[in-house]
């Protein structure tokens, strides 16, 4: 069963989450042979205040 735990800084809208959860399903399915339907995939957004690159916040 494939868990794939997704964090963004910021946000995407819905329709954008719906493709690319279904292109990685699509990919698990293809090259590791999970089925789609074992497949668990979450959206964690985080707010650019609390995400940092090299030292320095995004927001």
């Amino acid at each position: 069963m494939p868990y794939v735990n997704i964090k963004l800084a910021g946000t995407v809208s819905k329709e954008q989450k719906k493709q690319i959860a279904k292109e990685i399903t699509e990919t698990l399915q293809k090259h590791a042979h999970k089925p789609a339907n074992y497949t668990y995939i979450v959206f964690e957004e985080i707010d650019h205040e609390d995400w940092a690159i090299g030292g320095e916040l995004l927001g």
